[in-house]
């Protein structure tokens, strides 16, 4: 007889093989299908609120792997906070104007200054639009739990509106203001940039040390000697106006091959070795003070620069006479003001040097070009000391990665200033994680000067002001209020770039040869202000609980979020503030074309599925930089192998399982004791969700289905599932306690695997279940706790572990080959002598036999007890593989236990 087939064989059509890149496609349809994302939020809507708020990436091209790490992130809050009963919708969100789009649309032909401004723009829009579609394919292919019909975008006309009120309300605090500064100045974009939109990289540049010779002296130093200067940029010095010299700092007039020179006393060792002086004699020392008023020969033009003093200047590095050109440098800007000094900044919008220059040689020359131009020129003028260069970090346009510089122009600003106290305090009243978090933002805060939110595009949101007929900026409430009403009635702003500044204006202002402004704002303007259009849009609670974005976005989102919110409503726009690394490969190293390590997380789910990334998202650390390639991708992999083969065993050994009628509450101590660990397991991760700690989230899981059920739990119940009766009371106990476990480990995956959980729902059945998990309300089971039971099976579990140790060692002398065939001798030490009572545990350790025993003679001693485990001498059950000493009566292959489960069947 063939007693295999006697067996209850575990039976699911939940396959072993994943296959998750042919099913989640099809889950992803079905969802939409029966729009379960909208169904739960609607569901859950008179709820607490839990709103995470979506920062918006750039319409601009294909997703990265930071990307799919920033979204999933995001998708395990809301998936959480939606089963936990919290009303949490997603309304995802797109940045949309700006300088790459631009850039893209000129790339494909269009002309942007030859093109009218409206037709360029709408172009742009038609751009952007398609890029979102395009993003959102790509990540509907993650499974993230939002209904991407229901977003914002920057474009759309009541964001702008929403935008603009905030520019009114602005201007109404007076906050706004237009003047001339040096700003961050990108040629190479023709566009002022903020802060946020610097990077810096090393460099490499010409360091030139020049001579100034006094023509006007005084008691002190006479005309003739040569004060003398550094500088890292010498396209800068046809626009020199002032000599900065420190108040207290002590300068040494020298003799050097009989010409006098004027430098830091503190620099002159260094200056001697880096110029070649070889025989220096000091003259005389004076403090910085007393040089103030001595004009020195421009070493270009014949025009003076005046010695002045400057509290920036110091002795780290150069002469300690700073070189200043006020249209160029945010320290020299402030000093030219306050020597009276016009501000002189020659340059155009592409860094060229304009007429203004008054130097024919250099008109229309980029400025990087003319450091050679001048280099020569000074050196003719026997004005050039010495040139050699250096690398060092210099400020880049984060988009285009070319030179950006300070230069004066005027633009419009935000006075941060003013609100700063606020600011600051509203980050300490927020949850920064990392907490070292709170102190970066604090410091940015307490470093920025005030906003530049002007740039020189087409393509954004209009600054709504005019110049009168003095060319003085006209920006007030009732101008601004009113253009608001031309858009809202228009439908567009476009109209801004086509009306005349007449056609704008309210009739009492026309026909005063007003004009418009140009500029547009900063995209950050633009997506500071999504907190409040989108929580106004959608009535969502302000502040939101949580902003979830990359490090970088402590210069960007994060930053110019907080502005806006304290300006309209004085408080910070979020609660909560979390913040993740960077996506490198395997070796640490950033992903970039050059080296080939680039990881497209589409080619992730296409060779492995979105539940694999998803996995891989959970267990990296994502507070750092976080690694992805081939092989962490494998363990990966084997990790979610085990989670899908538990969740296929419970499913498998439930198939005759009615929680209706079949559920016991006679269950086992051990099955008792199992329980009490899941939902300790259950409090634990839901702890770590709730502190947004996915990586212990996963630690968690995997070590309770390798180490709870895998190897312990589920490994000794196969001897119960499949060789007693269907519907023998201890089976159904054992099955009373897997459904509880496959309910409480479904709720727990969800939110990392929801594809998986989805497919797995589809095998079993209980009371009231929904056509999809993810309309499911979370399974409560409270176990009472007996802690006389929880120490007693701690106990077991130390016992077990010995009794696998011992085991083992036999296996290892080939002493032994399956435990089920084993006999163990066990002398309990007496901390543990009460567990000789417990019943079948043999069956718990999985071997034939035990022997308690008082005589340790010839055991080998463990921390629970003294051990002997050895091949049981008997015979061996044809159906249970178990050893006996004797077999059944009636029939000698099979034991008792296992005749009398086929004479209930009516098998002989």
């Amino acid at each position: 007889m063939n007693y295999k087939d006697t067996l209850l064989i575990p039976n699911t059509l939940f396959e072993m093989k994943a296959n998750l890149t042919e099913k989640e496609p099809q889950i992803q349809l079905e969802w939409l299908r029966t729009n379960v994302v909208v169904t739960r939020y609607q569901h859950n809507k008179k709820q607490q609120p839990f709103i995470l708020h979506d920062g918006p990436p750039y319409a601009n091209g294909d997703l990265h792997v930071g990307h799919a790490l920033n979204k999933i992130l995001k998708d395990f809050i809301v998936r959480y906070h939606n089963q936990k009963g919290d009303y949490s919708p997603w309304i995802c969100g797109w940045d949309t104007h700006g300088l790459p789009i631009e850039t893209a649309v000129v790339k494909s032909g269009i002309d942007r200054k030859t093109t009218p401004p409206v037709t360029f723009r709408q172009i742009c829009r038609k751009y952007a639009l398609e890029q979102i579609d395009k993003q959102i394919v790509q990540f509907s292919r993650l499974g993230l739990f939002t209904d991407f019909r229901n977003r914002y975008v920057t474009l759309d006309l009541e964001y702008e509106l929403e935008q603009l009120r905030l520019f009114q309300t602005m201007v109404q605090k007076e906050l706004i203001y237009r003047q001339l500064k040096p700003i961050y100045w990108s040629p190479s974009s023709e566009s002022a940039l903020a802060e946020a939109e610097i990077e810096y990289a090393e460099l490499s540049a010409p360091s030139i040390y020049v001579t100034f010779t006094v023509a006007t002296g005084n008691k002190i130093i006479a005309p003739g000697t040569k004060i003398v200067i550094w500088t890292t940029t010498p396209w800068t010095i046809p626009m020199n106006q002032l000599l900065a010299v420190g108040p207290d700092i002590v300068y040494v007039e020298i003799l050097v091959e009989g010409v006098k020179y004027l430098v830091a006393k503190a620099l002159l060792e260094q200056l001697q070795t880096v110029i070649g002086w070889e025989d220096v004699k000091i003259l005389q020392e004076v403090t910085g003070h007393n040089l103030v008023g001595i004009r020195a020969k421009h070493p270009l033009y014949d025009r003076d620069s005046i010695v002045v003093v400057g509290s920036h200047v110091t002795t780290e590095a150069g002469t300690g006479i700073v070189h200043t050109a006020p249209g160029f440098g945010e320290d020299d800007y402030y000093l030219g003001r306050a020597n009276n000094v016009p501000i002189f900044a020659p340059l155009d919008d592409e860094g060229k040097y304009t007429s203004e220059v008054g130097d024919e040689q250099l008109t229309n020359v980029f400025y990087e070009n003319a450091n050679k131009m001048i280099g020569e020129r000074l050196a003719q003028n026997d004005a050039l000391l010495k040139l050699k260069f250096i690398k060092h970090k210099h400020p880049i346009d984060w988009r285009t990665k070319k030179p950006v510089i300070y230069r004066a122009t005027a633009q419009w600003f935000v006075s941060i200033e003013k609100i700063k106290p606020t600011l600051l305090t509203e980050i300490k009243k927020a949850q920064w994680n990392p907490q070292w978090a709170a102190k970066r933002m604090e410091t940015m805060i307490e470093n920025r000067y005030d906003w530049c939110i002007s740039r020189q595009r087409l393509w954004g949101v209009p600054i709504i002001a005019f110049y009168d007929e003095n060319n003085v900026p006209q920006f007030s409430s009732e101008l601004i209020d009113h253009v608001i009403k031309l858009f809202q009635t228009a439908k567009t702003t476009d109209i801004w770039f086509e009306w005349t500044a007449d056609e704008l204006l309210p009739p009492a202002y026309q026909n005063r040869h007003w004009r418009k402004e140009q500029d547009i704002m900063d995209v950050w303007f633009d997506s500071g202000v999504s907190n409040l259009a989108v929580t106004k849009t959608h009535q969502l609670s302000h502040p939101v609980a949580v902003y979830l974005e990359g490090i970088d976005q402590f210069r960007g989102w994060f930053n110019s979020s907080l502005i806006t919110s304290v300006v309209a409503t004085g408080h910070a726009p979020y609660q909560i503030v979390l913040s993740h690394g960077f996506a490198n490969d395997e070796k640490g190293r950033k992903m970039s074309k050059s080296l080939g390590n680039v990881i497209s997380p589409l080619a992730i789910t296409t060779e492995y599925g979105a539940d694999i990334l998803r996995m891989w998202v959970a267990a990296v650390d994502y507070r750092d930089d976080v690694k992805i390639g081939p092989d962490i991708l494998k363990q990966i992999v084997e990790a979610y192998r085990k989670i899908r083969n538990t969740l296929r065993f419970l499913l498998a050994n439930l198939t005759d399982f009615n929680p209706t009628t079949d559920l016991r509450e006679d269950l086992a101590e051990v099955d008792w004791y199992v329980l009490h660990l899941a939902q300790e397991f259950q409090q634990k991760v839901n702890q770590s969700y709730e502190e947004f700690n996915f990586s212990n989230v996963y630690m968690l899981i995997n070590n309770f289905v390798t180490t709870t059920l895998s190897k312990f739990y589920l490994d000794f119940t196969k001897d119960i599932l499949y060789i007693e009766a269907a519907q023998n009371p201890r089976r159904r106990a054992v099955q009373t306690t897997l459904y509880y476990l496959y309910r409480i480990l479904s709720d727990i995956l969800k939110p990392i695997i929801p594809h998986t959980i989805e497919e797995s729902h589809k095998f079993i059945t209980y009371p009231h279940q929904t056509s999809s998990v993810h309309l499911e309300e979370n399974f409560v089971f409270n176990v009472p706790i007996n802690l006389e039971l929880v120490a007693k099976w701690e106990q077991v579990l130390k016992l077990r572990d010995d009794v696998n140790k011992e085991l083992e060692s036999q296996r290892d002398q080939k002493a032994i080959k399956k435990s089920l065939a084993c006999q163990l001798t066990i002398a309990l030490k007496p901390p543990y002598a009460k567990l000789a009572t417990i019943a079948d545990l043999h069956q718990i350790f999985i071997v034939s036999e035990i022997i308690f025993t008082t005589d340790h003679t010839n055991l080998t001693e463990y921390e629970t007890s003294y051990l002997a485990a050895q091949e049981k001498v008997g015979f061996k059950c044809q159906r249970c593989w178990m050893i006996y000493d004797v077999l059944n009566d009636e029939n000698n292959e099979i034991c008792d236990r296992c005749f009398n489960v086929l004479l209930a069947k009516n098998v002989r």
